[in-house]
Order: structure tokens, then sequence, then C-alpha cells
């Protein structure tokens, strides 16, 4: 059998119900499709159904498929798969995604009257197929934009411009057995193998998706993505990509250096404060959330945090007074001591770490051991120094309201 022209690699692992799903919209979106293509699978030792998913659609799809022994991991099982595949030209698929059959078909069209194009991007498609509902997409650009081989500073330009992510892409398999990408852990990987690409050849970014990320997809079933997962934690590995972008460039003046630096800072504070809004709504821990939201205003950005310092403050102290690891050491109790009402005690009684006691008085303690005191009033500790001794001897460790919150004042 000859090659086919378009390579579709989907790594994937015990995610059977996925995978059936998408291979079914494959038959329906390729089913004119005006190319000789291949399904390649590579299964990272699912222990689910997947093996037999396979084959029930051998006969509906060009499917090739490869089972590890052993799972590799998920970044070494995509580069397998994308080095093992047989056609001309190579696109990623995840196993929880979908593709647009026509949009494919005149992206390829392209590709095949420039041989010089050695990759393609697109913003994908975000859909929930719960709802059936269109999101719109990833990112956006004006126009189509190519660039010639060796413009890396006309492509960071644009990247930076239109806040492209470039990371779904269909790539010359020759190119990428050349450049031999690879993911490392403190560049994102979407912007060094950009960079790479377009050291062999022209990089087109087209307007017109051909790809879909699915949201949300079976009602009785919730995923993490990777992506949203990434955007809480990943900024300082995308700033490592663009400045691998960057490092790609040629004859930029040292002004010029300061000012790419300065927009690629303006980029990453923009990924913080997604951060830090997906963080705080899904209840992350809220100290590390604090912190970025700090970072944030320590780069000049304090006005793009969605969410007002003295909130991020609150449950930031709130969280390490009752779950901090180190303050709570070898303590098997809390114990608070003064008027702690309403909100402020309902908060602590719900959230805490360890069986917690009320109490108005300091004296009321008097036989508590192993207990991390909390303290609204410390008058009266400097009167007592015996009764400061004995709680050392009991292990009780006492910490000031204030204090916690002067550590976490906005």
């Amino acid at each position: 059998m000859s090659a086919p022209l378009l390579s579709l690699c989907i790594p994937t692992f015990s995610r059977g119900r996925y995978l059936a799903s998408l291979l079914a919209s494959l038959c329906t979106e390729l089913a004119d499709f005006p190319y000789s293509y291949e399904v390649f699978i590579s299964d990272n030792a699912s222990t689910d159904d997947t093996a037999e998913v396979v084959r029930s659609f051998e006969g509906q799809l060009p499917i090739r498929y490869h089972r590890h022994a052993t799972n590799a991991g998920a970044f070494a099982n995509r580069q397998f798969a994308m080095s093992n595949c047989l056609g001309r030209y190579v696109l990623y698929i995840a196993d929880d995604d979908a593709l647009l059959g026509r949009q494919l078909a005149d992206t390829i069209a392209r590709m095949e009257a420039d041989p010089q194009i050695a990759v393609v991007y697109a913003p994908w498609m975000l859909y929930d197929l719960v709802d059936e509902q269109s999101l719109g997409t990833f990112y956006s650009v004006p126009r189509d934009l190519l660039f010639e081989r060796g413009q890396h500073l006309e492509m960071l330009d644009q990247l930076l411009r239109h806040r492209i992510f470039p990371e779904v892409q269909i790539v010359r398999r020759d190119v990428f057995e050349r450049t031999m990408p690879r993911i490392y852990p403190h560049a994102f990987f979407a912007f060094v193998h950009a960079a790479e690409f377009l050291s062999a050849g022209r990089v087109l970014i087209q307007q017109e998706p051909f790809y879909v990320a699915i949201t949300r997809y079976f009602a009785d079933e919730v995923r993490t993505q990777a992506g949203t997962e990434e955007v809480e934690y990943a900024w300082d590995r995308y700033r490592g990509g663009l400045e691998y972008l960057l490092a790609r460039t040629e004859g930029v003046r040292p002004d010029e250096m300061v000012g790419l630096h300065a927009r690629i800072n303006a980029m990453i504070a923009d990924r913080m404060a997604v951060a830090i809004r997906i963080r705080h709504a899904y209840g992350r821990d809220p100290v590390d959330t604090w912190t970025i939201a700090m970072r944030l205003r320590g780069m000049g950005y304090a006005h793009l945090c969605p969410v007002p310092f003295e909130t991020l403050a609150a449950a930031a102290s709130m969280h390490f007074l009752l779950h901090d690891k180190e303050l709570h050491l070898g303590l098997a109790r809390m114990a608070a001591v003064g008027a702690f009402v309403g909100p402020v005690r309902d908060y602590i009684e719900t959230n805490a770490s360890r069986p917690v006691a009320f109490v108005d008085t300091l004296e009321s303690t008097a036989t508590l051991s192993d207990t991390l005191l909390v303290l609204r009033d410390e008058s009266g500790l400097e009167d007592e120094p015996a009764f400061v001794q004995s709680m050392r001897e009991r292990n009780v460790r006492v910490v000031l309201e204030r204090d916690v919150l002067e550590r976490f004042r906005p």
C-alpha cells in the first residue's frame, strides 16, 4: 500500500469511552475526505476496553494500532505517535476532541499548493457536547498570518499582539523528523516548537479552525482537561517558551529587547490573571493563589487581578491558620481563645483540619496539650511567664490572629 497523505495521531490511555466517541465522529467528518489518511492510535498500556473499541472501528476507518507494554508517560506517547506515523502531514488529536473534515481538507490543500510551508497552525473551536453549543474559539487572528523561514521576530510580534497559543497544528513529517521537537519542563512546548519549525520553513497561522476542543463530553462525567489545569500554574513555562522564541531572533537592538520583554510580561500577566480567576472559583489552595496575586502586583499589573486583594488575603489567612503543615506539625487539636463568633466561627468549625474548641479565656486552656492556641487578644501573656512555660511543656503552640492577618496584609 502507498503511504497516506495525512496521519491522524491519537495517543490514548484508558479512555475507551472518549476514544469511541472521537472515532465515531471521524467516520462522519471524514466520510468524503478527498485525501488518503491513516488513524494511528498509540495506546499507553490501557487497562480498560480501549483495544476492543479500536477493533470495533477497524472496518470503518484506516486504523493502525500500537499498544505499549508499559505506560511510557503522556508526552512520550504523544511523541511516539507523531514519530511513527506514515503520512506526509501529521496531525495530533487528543482522544477527547474532534475535527472539522472540510476545513481540514482545505488546510491540506494549502500545504500541497505551497511545499515551503512547514506547519499550519489554527485556532481551535470550543464546543460543549452536552448542550450541543459552540463556545467560540480559543484565540483569533484578523487574517491569515504567513511567516517566511527565519522570521522569528515577526512571528513573536504577532503571538504577543493576538495572544496566540500555537498548539493545534498540521506539520510536515519531514520537518518534524528534522527538527526532532521535544517537550521540556521550563519552556512551553508550543512556542518552542513554533520557533524550531520556523527555522525549517514557512509557518502559516490561519483564521479558520479545523480542530474542536470538547469542553464537556458526557453529562454524567466530569473530566479535568490538561489545558485548563495547566493555565493555573504554567505561566512561567509560557514565559520560558516566549523567551526561547525571542532567543531565535537575530539583530534585535537592546532597546527593542527591553520592549519585547515588557510585552512578554504583559502576556504572562494576562495568563496569571486567568489562573487567579480559575483557582479562586475552584477553591484551590488560597495561600498559593494569594502568592500569585502578589506576584502579579509586583509585576505592576495589580489592576488585572480578577478578585479583590482583600478577598484573597482573607481566604489565605484562614487557610494558613487551619491547614499550614508546619504550624500544625505534632499537634492534635486547636483551641480558639476569645470572641470568635458569627461567620468566622462557622468557617473555622466547618473547615478546620482537626478538632476545635472555642473558649473565652486563656486560663480555660490550662489542661490542654498538643494544641494550637489561636488568640484574638494577647493581653496577659507577658504577665504569666509560668503559664507560658507550662504551655511549652504541654506542647501548646500559640499564634496570634493579628500576626496571621498581618502576614497576608494586602
